[in-house]
């Protein structure tokens, strides 16, 4: 009966339904263990959140559950902290993919161990494909739509203001992330439609370098008027070269993605037109969720659960800076 009630209660949180009068007790009686494997840490903002919502509905489930991730963004130790995860002999394992060669024999050993695996915040390059990790299935943010959905704001914008976008450029600060190309691939995407030019700069994770980077970029570049950030750390790096460089919040047309107090300030001074709303929060907790609940019940949805893109831009940028105050953003 317990698990029974158990079910009804995710089942309903889940859609949405409030819970009233149903307890979710009873789980650490099981033992439910749930680790999630990530390439990031609580050293960002963004994924602040993310440890957030696994840890609500670790809590809820009261189940064991660690986050097993390095700060400095080693991808190549993801594969160590799939060592890590295995040895917790957990009941399932959430991971990010940002390079599926990294993670692949931690995988492929839960599998052969009959361990559920969802991947989170970044998608399995290879899914649909003979290459495909043996994931059940992805939550969080169509991240090449997203990408798509900047590009089309930058041009929406200048036509509004009755200018014209004669290049562009999309930043990446982690070569090889296949989220952040896939950003790029969206941009790029709608900058072929329109005839215009767009190209990638590699630039990093700490502001200052990327302040200088971009500096040195548009001094060879005069012509690009529109830049696409991909994070919170990069979004910083413009704001110091806007900064620096003097130039008035409108003159260049910049959009980000992902959340933090900097960006929506930026939002706010006109120095960013939007920025893509992967809902973190959301990636954590429904992670665990449905590891219970594939774990325990066999469930799954009917295919990967999309928590993105969302828009955050001047019109709703007040409320998200109070939900962001909550942890929910």
């Amino acid at each position: 009966m317990r698990k029974a009630s158990r079910l009804l209660a995710i089942a309903l949180l889940i859609l949405g339904v409030a819970v009233i009068g149903i307890g979710v007790v009873g789980a650490q009686d099981d033992g439910l263990s749930f680790a999630i494997v990530s390439h990031g840490g609580a050293g960002n903002p963004f994924w602040i959140t993310v440890i957030k919502g696994m840890d609500d509905a670790c809590a809820l489930l009261d189940a064991n559950c660690q986050w097993l991730a390095d700060d400095t963004y080693g991808l190549e130790a993801m594969a160590g902290f799939w060592d890590d995860a295995l040895a917790l002999n957990p009941d399932g394992i959430g991971t990010t993919v940002p390079d599926p060669d990294v993670i692949r024999s931690g995988v492929e050993r839960a599998a052969e161990l009959g361990l559920p695996v969802i991947a989170l915040n970044t998608a399995d390059p290879g899914a649909g494909t003979d290459a495909a990790l043996p994931i059940l299935f992805y939550i969080g943010a169509n991240e090449f739509t997203g990408g798509v959905s900047n590009a089309q704001r930058v041009f929406a914008e200048a036509a509004a203001a009755g200018a014209s976008i004669t290049k562009g450029v999309c930043t990446v600060q982690e070569q090889g992330h296949s989220g952040l190309e896939a950003r790029c691939a969206g941009v790029e995407s709608v900058f072929d439609e329109m005839g215009v030019p767009v190209e990638r700069l590699n630039i990093t994770n700490d502001p200052a370098e990327t302040a200088g980077i971009l500096s040195d970029y548009f001094a060879a570049n005069p012509d690009t008027n529109a830049i696409f950030m991909l994070g919170p750390a990069p979004s910083s790096g413009l704001n110091l070269y806007l900064t620096e460089a003097g130039i008035e919040p409108g003159t260049l047309f910049a959009t980000s993605h992902d959340t933090s107090a900097e960006i929506y300030q930026m939002i706010q001074d006109g120095a960013l037109l939007q920025t893509i709303d992967q809902q973190p929060y959301l990636q954590g907790f429904e992670t665990i969720m449905w590891l219970y609940l594939n774990s325990q019940f066999e469930m799954a949805p009917g295919g990967d659960i999309f928590t993105g893109p969302g828009v955050i831009d001047s019109g709703n940028v007040d409320a998200i800076i109070d939900l962001t105050a909550a942890g929910y953003r």
